[in-house]
Formats: C-alpha cells, structure tokens, sequence
C-alpha cells in the first residue's frame, strides 16, 4: 500500500514476537496491517523461498498464517482490543507462488459480545482470489 493510497487508514500496532507481524521475530514474515475505522485491513506480502512447502509453491500454514493475523486484525481499530482466534475456516483456490506480489483484505462480519466473526482473502493484484477464510474471534486485553 503506498504512501498515497493511506489516507484514512491506521497502522496497526505490532506485537513483537507475533509470527507474522513481529518486528523483533528473526524468522517472522514482518508484515504491516492498516486498518479503516469500520474494521477493514489490509495488507501486501511477497513471498519468500523459505516459505515454500513444494518448490516454488508457499506452504499452506504460512497462508493460514496471514489469513488468521488479517482476519483477526479487523476488530482491533473498531473494538480497540487484541484478539485471541477461537475458529478459522481456509480454502485454497489457487496455488500461492514465488516472484508475485500479493495483498490480503478482510472485514468485520458481525460481534456478538466479546466475540466477532470477520472474513478475508489473499488475491493477487488484479484481484484473483488465491486463499480465502473466516474466524471467530474473543476481545482481549493486550496479551503480556
């Protein structure tokens, strides 16, 4: 997401030693997620060969991965809260490959007390959808 295309959106804190937006995880994937006020985030990731299950192809835990940390990110800016996942459903459609960029897009679905259920999808750039998943989610304080 460049500069520009930003406006509006809020950068997501990370924690710090979170697989997937960890900055101080020496093996984590470091992603940065922004979110709109009515809990949409987004995200880009270009995958790396040490993501790779088969050659060339990114193992489908590390997608899950994403798809959990995105998902679960959309009640953050509109709750104001963390997250632990209670429930993740993933679908593969399409094999997630090396030298491409992709970007990650989810939204709030519904809460219903301290629980919310939100959905999203990893796409490529002309917005072909390549994993796509939906969790249940409990509010939480900020994890020690």
């Amino acid at each position: 997401m460049s500069e520009d295309s930003r406006q509006g959106w809020v950068q997501i804190p990370t924690y710090r030693t979170c697989f997937v937006c960890g900055e101080q995880n020496p093996i984590g994937l470091k992603l940065k997620f922004f979110s709109l006020p009515d809990g949409t985030v987004e995200t880009e990731y270009i995958p790396k060969p040490e993501h790779c299950g088969y050659s060339g192809i990114v193992h489908g835990g590390i997608i899950s991965a994403i798809l959990d940390e995105g998902i679960g990110w959309t009640g953050f800016v509109p709750f104001g809260k963390y997250y632990l996942t209670m429930e993740l459903r993933v679908r593969f459609r399409k094999p997630v490959r090396l030298g491409r960029k992709y970007k990650f897009r989810g939204e709030l679905v519904k809460k219903v007390g301290n629980v919310y259920v939100a959905r999203g999808a990893l796409m490529d750039e002309e917005g072909t959808v390549y994993a796509e998943g939906e969790g249940k989610y409990f509010l939480t304080d900020e994890p020690e």
